[in-house]
């Protein structure tokens, strides 16, 4: 089904606005889009109301900064696959300042506009700092554009359920930081904390940012008999300062009928329905580290895909087929996720102890790795 696009820029202000050449150009190579090139500062709020009838939402209106901005997208319709701007002529932004105002607004894209020989260059980007486009010609940028769209719309995502079940395995496991019932637990929180640092300054050359984007999941070897017989793996709930990583932080969480469900108050990552998979999938694996940055030396996925993409866990799946012999009954692995970090894991604690980290090089220009996806 062809998507319905929704495409505001150039010049919002109380004059009238101002059309953008650029937009206009852009708009002759996005099929069926509904485009407002500029106008009426007070026309904004009705039409920003309006993306709530399309699938993708391409929002580069320009305001004057003495004006509130009008662009929160994803509050008016979460699901719509949403393009952003940044006029960056001077290079007064870094590309992590780029990133970090791309996270702000939730973009899926980005596009920045920065000046080449009087001309605009375009660089096309993603929330993970991978770049799809970067150049001067519109048509192939919009091009990269729709393509990406595709690929990130044709991705299957799956939502983690509430469940009020067990709740008391929570509560017994709350007691168990230093019970000898499960005696590599506290070896691996130690290895997830160490990590804090580690991830910090492979992805942002420095010690001093203690959260890394990712998680850490177990399931117990021994201590509680419902790990092995199908119901809970812990997960680190979402936004969790590594550096002080408990086991409070760990989320219970289970697969029944195809749904993925979590106990207790607080969401675990949104990479569970992947990780969970993944424990079936793997019966010696007991541990899992989740990194944004790569493992030195470790082999590539093929597929550059968003977070929380089940598709991943093919993709997983074809590398362990084609670097290690197809065997899923190892104890150990090392998986670099291209265009997106790695993933660690083992069947004890040790075994992910000191690996070598290496940051991704931020922008990542993906287009010059891979072909169309």
């Amino acid at each position: 089904m062809e998507s319905k696009i929704l495409f505001v820029g150039g010049s919002w202000d109380l004059n009238g606005g101002k059309k953008s050449k650029i937009v206009d150009e852009f708009a002759k190579h996005l099929p069926n889009a509904t485009v407002y090139n500029g106008g009426d500062y007070n026309d904004l709020n009705k039409i920003l109301a309006s993306c709530i009838n399309y699938d993708t939402v391409i929002w580069w209106a320009n305001v004057p900064n003495e004006l509130p901005k009008i662009r929160n997208v994803k509050e008016i319709n979460y699901k719509a696959m949403l393009v952003s701007s940044k006029r960056n002529v001077d290079n007064k932004y870094s590309f992590q300042d780029l990133l970090q105002r791309s996270f702000a607004l939730k973009s899926n894209l980005t596009v920045e506009f920065s000046k080449n020989d009087n001309k605009y260059n375009m660089k096309l980007f993603d929330p993970l700092g991978n770049v799809w486009y970067e150049g001067l010609d519109i048509e192939e940028c919009s091009k990269a554009l729709l393509d990406r769209l595709t690929l990130i719309r044709s991705i299957t995502r799956q939502s983690t359920i509430s469940s009020k079940e067990n709740i008391e395995t929570i509560n017994m496991l709350d007691k168990s930081e230093d019970s000898s019932t499960i005696p590599s637990k506290k070896e691996f929180l130690s290895i997830v904390r160490n990590y804090a640092y580690k991830f910090a300054e492979a992805t942002f050359q420095t010690k001093d940012v203690k959260r890394f984007l990712g998680n850490a999941s177990f399931r117990c070897p021994k201590g509680f008999p419902s790990f092995r017989e199908g119901k809970y793996i812990f997960i680190s709930k979402r936004n969790v300062n590594k550096e002080f990583i408990g086991i409070n932080e760990f989320v219970p969480v289970y697969l029944e009928d195809g749904k993925v469900y979590y106990c207790g108050n607080n969401k675990p990552s949104v990479d569970t329905p992947i990780q969970i998979r993944l424990y079936n999938l793997l019966p010696n694996i007991n541990y899992m580290i989740h990194s944004h940055c790569y493992i030195e030396d470790a082999p590539f996925t093929k597929r550059a895909l968003p977070c929380g993409a089940l598709e991943e866990i093919d993709e997983i799946k074809k590398l362990i087929n084609d670097y290690y012999n197809n065997d899923f009954d190892r104890d150990f692995y090392l998986i670099n996720l291209l265009g997106h970090g790695s993933i660690m894991m083992s069947n004890n604690p040790e075994q992910i102890n000191n690996i070598n980290m290496v940051g991704r090089d931020i922008p990542e220009k993906m287009y010059l790795k891979t072909k169309k996806i």
